[in-house]
Order: C-alpha cells, then sequence, then structure tokens
C-alpha cells in the first residue's frame, strides 16, 4: 500500500534555482557601500552598547537572600 510511489512531489525548477542561490550565497558576497555600514553596525556597535548596558548595571542588584522588605539594590540609598 505504500510503496510504488516513485516520485509524488513535483519538483519546481524555480524553487530549486532558488534553493541553489540561497545555499551558495556566501560566495558572490562582496563589500559594498550597500553593505558595509550594516555589517559594521552589527558587528562593532551592537556589542559595544550590550557591553555598556551590562557594565553600569554590573554589581547593581543583589538578589541573594533577600526579604520581601529589603531592597534588591547591592548598595541601597540612605534614609
Amino acid at each position: 500500500m505504500a510503496g510504488g510511489h516513485i516520485r509524488s512531489v513535483k519538483i519546481d525548477p524555480a524553487v530549486e534555482r532558488w534553493q541553489d542561490m540561497h545555499n551558495s550565497m556566501y560566495t558572490r558576497f562582496r563589500w559594498t557601500s550597500k553593505n558595509t555600514f550594516p555589517i559594521l553596525f552589527l558587528v562593532f556597535a551592537v556589542p559595544t552598547a550590550a557591553f555598556y548596558g551590562f557594565s553600569a548595571t554590573n554589581y547593581r542588584w543583589d538578589l541573594r537572600g533577600k526579604t520581601k522588605e529589603e531592597s534588591l539594590l547591592h548598595k541601597p540609598a540612605q534614609e
């Protein structure tokens, strides 16, 4: 019952060409003015912003052994 189907799905040549083009996209990459800025932005600006954002909150919060009434700040403001 389940056997004997040699090709049950018809292969679309346009889809096959697109897949071949998509799989070899890295071989046709060129540094142009159109793609230089976005790549450099993603490589340098995003990690730098993440680093400064993470380091600004480093040692700011202390979650260990706190009760409901205690502040979560590492050094709470003096009243």
